[in-house]
């Protein structure tokens, strides 16, 4: 996928720069995320689509298969190395209206486990 050419493997990511990117952008950036994330996690554990599919599934269910995506991302990101799951957390929050903070507690996440 050209989209995510040389950004395969797992790489640290400032919290703060990805808020900035998501206001400025106007929540294209989180798209972009989205895809990078998927593909150097899904080549990390082997688990999981590429990330061509899951934008697929996502559209096609109008968003209810990226909450799910959220929380298996969640039992991946453990499963890469790092301390905590919080797939539990990652399920729970768009119920409450707080959704928009998963992406970047998941990009936490992957900062204590990338190179």
């Amino acid at each position: 996928m050209l989209i995510v050419k040389g950004e395969r493997n797992m790489k640290k990511r400032s919290i703060g720069m990805m808020i900035l990117f998501t206001i400025i952008t106007c929540g294209i950036y989180l798209i972009y995320w989205y895809v990078v994330f998927q593909v150097a996690l899904k080549e990390k554990t082997g688990d999981g689509y590429g990330a061509g599919m899951h934008m697929v599934a996502s559209l096609f269910t109008f968003g209810i298969y990226y909450i799910y995506w959220q929380y298996a991302a969640g039992k991946r990101l453990q499963k890469a190395g790092c301390k905590s799951d919080n797939s539990i957390l990652y399920l729970i929050f768009p119920f409450v209206g707080l959704g928009w903070i998963n992406p970047y507690i998941m990009q936490s996440q992957m900062n204590e486990i990338a190179k």
